[in-house]
């Protein structure tokens, strides 16, 4: 089970980030000059144009509209299936009722499938530019021209714009070119347990060098201002392109360090969102000040405008403090939460197969009874505020998300309300595995878990009630779904256990 948390840790953007090699990147992921919000007042989301502050659809859609990029960006549907639309006309689907979708990209595609059927990668006017090979079962959104794919033994390689493919499925897990022309892959052999080896690729697939964890372990898996920060036992070090330690590219935040703040971070194009006294402001690389710090918080959106947000009302600032316009929301839609899209058709056997691996009769996951946030610290970074108040560390593992309860908070904010502090001594009390299967026909869900009940017998699990299986050891598990949306609940203690729900799809 522990190969599985290390996969995790290298696919998952670190807290550290914001402290490695110099601070956050210099560029962003992508442009955008629209913003999904709720206006105050309302449940619904509108569409608010940030370089003017003017909402272009008021009120316009039930769900969460995705983030939008190169003018485009889907909406769910009340029955779970997917719109696109262009902002130039922001009520009018481009092309829809697909199964799953990821975002477009700058480079003005996205990847996106038909219930029931295979993935395609589409164009602004939704005009179908490739159909993917059968065998592809889920494909990545598009970051500097490349998108990555997953075949059905689970292996990975990339495609460009056009759906071709330029590096062939033969990674065990890989990583977008999200920042820079390099990524991050992992060899499906590993040498052994207890070091992890990567490998570093160009876009067309050639190895520029390996290395493993126990010599450098990457704090996250992207190059940022043409390198990659990695720890190097307790120290943080760059890497460059040929696995060379090098000198930090961004160096330049002595001054703001000296400032006596209580936090501060880099933003992608070089000021810094400073907090003192409870209040949030923004400086420059030589500590004067852009905008005072008299909000509660900033959130950067591309450079010009800013998020300003005071007590539970949000408007839009430009970067020197400025009104820009006078709309308020009370919400906000700022980042990509559906970087993949699946095909519209999974192989039950293979999934139940692949759902079965992540448990035994003592732990799921690589957590068991005795699991603490300290054993998994790797996973959480060192920004303790961002996970304040919750009790649930979440990760994605592929098409699965796993979500690793705890018995108390992760964090708990401390008195000045500004920081907060890790409970590293809570233990993990369930872990869920969840997936969704909306892209599929409805008799999807059922299917995998009739597959994985009847099989629980082979990894010590007999049936206990009200569809709750019990072990020897005294964990559990019980499996549901609802809304296309497909659980497994581990529990680490029989006693705490709960049956779910299995609600069919119309």
């Amino acid at each position: 089970m522990k190969t599985i948390i290390s996969r995790i840790a290298l696919a998952a953007v670190a807290a550290l980030l914001l402290t490695a090699c110099g601070g956050n990147e210099t560029t962003y992921q992508y442009r955008t000059d629209y913003l999904p919000v709720q206006l105050v007042g309302s449940e619904k989301w509108s569409i608010l144009d940030v370089n003017t502050g003017e909402v272009v659809a008021k009120d316009a859609f039930d769900s969460a509209p995705s983030p939008i990029v190169a003018g485009m960006f889907y909406v769910r549907n009340s029955d779970g299936s997917y719109d696109y639309y262009d902002v130039s006309a922001p009520t009018t689907p481009v092309a829809g009722h697909f199964g799953s979708v990821t975002a477009f990209s700058d480079d003005g595609v996205a990847v996106c499938s038909k219930v029931g059927g295979p993935l395609l990668v589409i164009d602004r006017k939704g005009q179908v530019l490739k159909e993917l090979p059968k065998e592809v079962s889920q494909c990545s959104m598009f970051a500097r021209g490349m998108a990555m794919f997953q075949n059905d033994n689970g292996q990975w390689g990339y495609i460009n714009a056009s759906g071709d493919t330029i590096v062939p499925a033969v990674y065990s897990s890989a990583n977008l070119f999200m920042y820079n022309d390099y990524a991050l892959v992992i060899d499906e052999h590993q040498p052994n347990d207890s070091a992890l080896s990567f490998t570093i690729i160009d876009k067309t697939g050639k190895v520029k060098f390996t290395s493993n964890t126990s010599i450098y372990q990457p704090i996250q898996p992207y190059y940022i201002n043409g390198v990659l920060p990695v720890m190097k036992g307790d120290t943080i070090v760059c890497l460059n392109e040929d696995g060379k330690e090098v000198a930090n590219p961004i160096n330049d935040q002595e001054k703001v360090e000296k400032g006596g703040y209580t936090d501060f971070s880099r933003t992608p194009n070089g000021n810094y969102i400073v907090t003192k006294d409870k209040k949030t402001g923004m400086v420059d690389k030589d500590n004067n000040i852009l905008i005072p710090l008299e909000h509660d918080n900033l959130i950067d959106i591309n450079g010009e405008r800013l998020i300003a947000v005071d007590s539970t009302i949000f408007s839009i600032i430009d970067a020197n403090g400025k009104a820009v316009g006078s709309v308020k929301f009370e919400n906000a839609h700022v980042s990509e939460d559906n970087p993949y899209a699946a095909r519209g058709y999974i192989n039950n056997d293979m999934v139940a197969a692949s759902i079965m691996m992540m448990f035994d009769e003592t732990s799921a996951c690589g957590a068991n009874a005795s699991t603490t946030l300290m054993d998994m610290n790797n996973l959480v970074g060192t920004n303790a505020r961002l996970y304040a108040g919750s009790n649930t560390l979440i990760l994605p593992q592929g098409p699965y998300i796993i979500q690793y309860v705890f018995d108390r908070e992760v964090a708990t904010a401390n008195a000045d309300s500004t920081s907060a502090s890790f409970n590293y001594d809570a233990k993990v009390n369930r872990v869920i595995i969840s997936l969704d299967v909306n892209h599929c026909p409805p008799v999807t869900e059922p299917a995998i878990v009739n597959k994985v009940e009847s099989r629980l017998g082979t990894k010590g699990f007999v049936f206990a009630r009200d569809g709750i299986f019990c072990s020897d050891y005294l964990t559990a598990l019980t499996m549901g779904y609802d809304k296309g949306i497909m659980n497994l609940t581990y529990y680490m203690h029989f006693n705490e256990s709960v049956p779910q729900d299995k609600k069919k799809r119309n």
